[in-house]
């Protein structure tokens, strides 16, 4: 008995790959977080694969939270203990930072293991409006 391959001439259509919006990934799992909830029903009602909404868990899992805006800064003060203790004349003063004098930030930038070439963020900013920098910074962060 010879046998032989039968090759399907008709050309076949692949399916185009599904993209998920983050959104939509976060309210499956917030489904599957309510209680008595199947992974499997949520996965079968959304028509997707139940491994694949396991997958998402265990990433949302493993990501850290998001940053949150800082909260109001509190104006309570900490008692402080001063000790005096003797002064040389010989000592000059540390100098004080001028209160506009701008603070120079540089951010490295790494594009992976064996990059060729280091990219680097350079801010100036003003000392006195720290809280702004700290805003800022977060929004590069996202």
């Amino acid at each position: 008995m010879d046998l032989k391959t039968v090759i399907d001439s008709a050309p076949t259509q692949k399916k185009p790959r599904r993209t998920f919006t983050a959104e939509f990934k976060h309210q499956l799992i917030q489904q599957c977080q309510q209680p008595d909830t199947s992974v499997a029903n949520v996965a079968m009602q959304h028509q997707i694969n139940a491994n694949l909404l396991h997958k998402w868990i265990r990433q949302s899992e493993s990501m850290p939270p998001p940053l949150k805006s800082l909260p109001i800064p509190q104006t309570d003060f900490l008692p402080v203990i001063v000790h005096s203790m003797p002064v040389k004349q010989e000592t000059s003063p540390s100098p004080v930072p001028e209160k506009k004098a701008p603070a120079h930030i540089r951010i490295p930038l790494h594009e992976g293991p064996g990059s060729e070439r280091d990219q680097m963020i350079e801010i100036e900013w003003p000392v006195e409006s720290t809280t702004e920098l700290l805003f800022l910074l977060q929004g590069l962060i996202k």
